[in-house]
């Protein structure tokens, strides 16, 4: 347990370490999105309105965030940390994702990664953008490696999802077209499908002449699970 906590700081010290001697500038950035509720690939993690707080720092290819979600009237908490390094059009990436429960923090232990009682969910995944500029299309892959993700029998799953993302503008309203499924059993659904059907929007709200607020929606179609879901939030 404690040795696969030890690898994930070890980890963490080599990709900063990697940033420290890149020449270029390190670039740091903090800020606050506020949503209606929280919608992730097509599942509903909580249909409380979110608070969720998130710090980068980048520097050359390589960058790495913190990022939690804290639901405002139910318990649900939620803390992430993603590495990743871009080179061209390619991004490769490792990421964290750890729930707790806040109404008994003494049931909580972050460096508790040990199969089969872990709270964490590790996940590798590559994403490629098409070099075409009048046809931006991301693709993504991406799956569960550790942790949670556990079947019936306490076997990991290795869930897997795969996702096309197409941006675009329309006037002053930046959009993206997402469509996003998973290939077996598991984490997303209980067979294979598609998962995440969505149309993005988001704009800047101008308040003053130098202050705006970014204004961003989606409505979410998720046809494995029949579910849909209409997310609006702003960031500051």
């Amino acid at each position: 347990m404690k040795k696969k906590f030890t690898f994930v700081i070890m980890f963490m010290i080599a990709t900063f370490s990697l940033m420290s001697q890149e020449s270029t500038k390190t670039e740091v950035s903090a800020g606050v999105d506020f949503y209606n509720r929280y919608v992730w690939r097509g599942l509903l993690f909580t249909d409380a309105p979110s608070i969720q707080p998130y710090i980068t720092a980048s520097k050359g290819g390589f960058s790495a965030t913190l990022w939690g979600s804290y639901a405002t009237s139910k318990n649900y908490a939620e803390i992430d940390l993603f590495l990743s390094y871009t080179a061209g059009n390619y991004t490769i990436g490792l990421s964290d994702y750890y729930t707790e429960d806040e109404t008994d923090l003494t049931m909580n232990d972050y460096t508790d990664f040990e199969q089969g009682e872990t709270p964490h969910l590790i996940e590798t995944y590559i994403s490629y953008q098409l070099p075409v500029e009048k046809f931006p299309l991301t693709i993504t892959g991406s799956t569960f490696v550790y942790g949670a993700d556990l079947d019936a029998n306490g076997d990991q799953n290795f869930s897997s999802y795969f996702e096309l993302m197409y941006p675009f503008t329309a006037g002053d309203y930046d959009l993206s077209i997402t469509m996003g499924g998973t290939v077996d059993e598991g984490y997303y659904g209980d067979k294979a499908g598609i998962v995440n059907l969505s149309l993005g929007a988001s704009r800047s709200i101008k308040i003053t002449e130098s202050f705006s607020i970014p204004l961003n929606t989606a409505f979410i179609v998720n046809p494995l699970a029949k579910d849909l879901f209409f997310v609006v939030g702003i960031s500051l």
